[in-house]
């Protein structure tokens, strides 16, 4: 009888989606890793891609999500305290768990969480780490800039080869059955290149190719920012629109790919996974279908690199009286100089290394260059971010990093280049060099 019982009881507990104890739980690990009004995207979309995971049954206890948090309370939001990942969405801010915030977001806060290092995280934000097991799933969303090997935090750089190290130890110590990460940022192809072998049960999406840069969107709107990013957007509507017990992997990575316009979405790692059911990581439970008519074209989406740019350009067109339209007008000159600044910075570093000028014009203008050098590349990057210009604060230096890469792949000595930016960045770290 109470076995009769038990089996009765199976479609309910399923239904429920509460998964059998031998099939473990899913976990979720969210992050935007920038902060101002210009990166008002990566905030939105993470909020939004929790409101997902909420909606479709993981409990908050297993959905750790790390804003900066000076977005809804912002002084240029026309909507305090909300936050919209599209033109016609509703408010994505509402109810999200703000778990780590503000300066606590930093790479080694993430990997510790991830690893569920309870004691690294002691006193730190809500302290909520993963404490998954053999049988649980685990998503990883990371939402920011980043450059070649690179993914940006508002301080501190969180490397390629050290995240897949950090994967890799999970896996052998049983933390994991299977792990999806879904990279949003520039050049993420990287973050996964030749970092996972199939047999660690590790399947990834990148919004871009290694060499690439990723794309903005819902940028036609009057908040003066672009809403999303395209990959970011492009697979939670998806989700949205779809059974997500019914719809695969596999059919979200072709709808993703087919309806990002700007940039080459790719998968990563053990591909056999993406057969497996949307649910399987992002919860069970199924919603109303959401589908918008507002449709995203060329037109309204950016490169985005040139999105401080192309923003202060539309404020400068609609402004009204010449005091507005000349405050406009320094505020694009000023900023044209800082880049102009970041890359000749970068050429001085690279002359000083090589003394050859047309090497170096070279070395600029190539990207798609493979990292062998880690052990050369990785401080290369810190010590350029902690004596030139900071990666997770100055995202248009992020486009000249692949400098630096060319340089330790070319042979040339970590010491070297890094005394030839201690000589060429003689003031201080620069903050803000969008």
């Amino acid at each position: 009888m109470k076995l009769a019982a038990l089996l009765a009881l199976l479609p309910l507990v399923a239904a429920a989606g509460i998964p059998p104890e031998n099939e473990g739980v899913n976990w979720a690990v969210l992050v935007a890793g920038s902060s101002g009004w210009f990166n008002y995207r990566h905030q939105s979309d993470i909020c939004h891609a929790y409101q997902i995971m909420h909606d479709r049954g993981i409990p908050d206890e297993r959905i750790i999500v790390m804003i900066y948090d000076d977005i809804a309370d912002n002084s240029e939001n026309p909507y305090p305290g909300q936050i919209f990942n599209h033109p016609e969405g509703s408010d994505v801010y509402a109810g999200v768990p703000k778990d780590y915030t503000g300066t606590e977001i930093t790479p080694e806060l993430f990997l510790a969480v991830l690893q569920g290092n309870e004691q690294a995280v002691q006193g730190v934000g809500s302290g909520k780490v993963v404490k998954s097991g053999p049988n649980d799933r685990i998503f990883v969303n990371l939402d920011d800039h980043g450059a070649v090997g690179l993914f940006a935090f508002p301080w501190g750089e969180l490397m390629a080869d050290e995240f897949a190290a950090v994967v890799t130890s999970m896996h052998d110590e049983g933390k994991y059955k299977e792990i999806m990460i879904y990279i949003e940022a520039c050049e993420s192809g990287s973050m996964f290149e030749d970092l996972y072998p199939a047999s660690l049960k590790a399947y990834g999406l990148s919004a871009s190719s290694p060499s690439e840069s990723s794309w903005a969107t819902y940028c036609d709107n009057p908040y003066g920012v672009c809403l999303g990013d395209e990959f970011s957007v492009n697979w939670m509507e998806d989700t949205e629109a779809n059974d997500p017990t019914t719809e695969t992997l596999k059919t979200q990575f072709e709808n993703t790919e087919k309806l990002t316009l700007g940039s080459q979405v790719m998968q990563w790692g053990d591909t056999s996974i993406d057969a497996q059911v949307v649910a399987t990581f992002f919860g069970p439970t199924s919603s109303a279908p959401k589908k918008y008519s507002t449709k995203r074209t060329q037109e309204t989406s950016i490169p985005v690199q040139d999105v401080p740019l192309v923003m202060l350009e539309r404020k400068l067109k609609s402004a009204t009286n010449e005091l507005d339209k000349k405050t406009k007008a320094k505020e694009i000159a000023a900023l044209k100089e800082r880049r102009e600044f970041v890359h000749t910075t970068m050429k001085n570093i690279a002359l000083s290394v090589t003394g050859d000028e047309k090497l170096i014009e070279e070395m600029m203008v190539k990207k798609n260059t493979k990292i062998t050098n880690w052990s050369c590349y990785n401080p290369v990057v810190h010590a350029f971010s902690e004596n030139c210009f900071n990666l997770g604060q100055s995202t248009y230096a992020l486009t000249t990093v692949h400098t630096l890469l060319h340089l330790c792949e070319a042979g040339y000595s970590t010491s070297d280049i890094i005394n030839s930016m201690k000589s060429v960045c003689y003031f201080p770290t620069i903050e803000n060099a969008f």
